[in-house]
């Protein structure tokens, strides 16, 4: 350290800052941070599509059964489809330790 703060000093004034932060993003990403608010979102964003999809049939009693399924699946398949890549990112992240 006593060499970085060497260097720094001989870099100026923002040189200090610029260390500061390297060193929290180094710690940030020691601990996958991003990797950890990817999932931490995408479940909840799982959890408000599966409270829509619970509310649209009550909300629309007019839609036929296999209409609202329709209208609920045409919802659902692509969001599962890129829950799907969210966790796969997450895991392959965390596993290979990037990010």
């Amino acid at each position: 350290m006593g060499d970085e703060l060497r260097r720094a000093a001989d870099q100026g004034a923002m040189a200090i800052p610029k260390i500061a932060s390297r060193t929290f993003w180094e710690w940030v990403e020691r601990r996958h941070i991003p990797a950890h608010m990817v999932i931490a979102v995408t479940i909840w964003l799982t959890v408000r599509v599966v409270e829509w999809a619970m509310d649209f049939p009550s909300s629309y009693p007019e839609l036929k059964g296999t209409d609202a399924g329709l209208i609920i699946g045409a919802v659902m398949a692509p969001w599962g489809l890129m829950e799907a890549a969210m966790f796969k990112f997450y895991s392959e992240s965390i596993k290979n330790g990037s990010i």
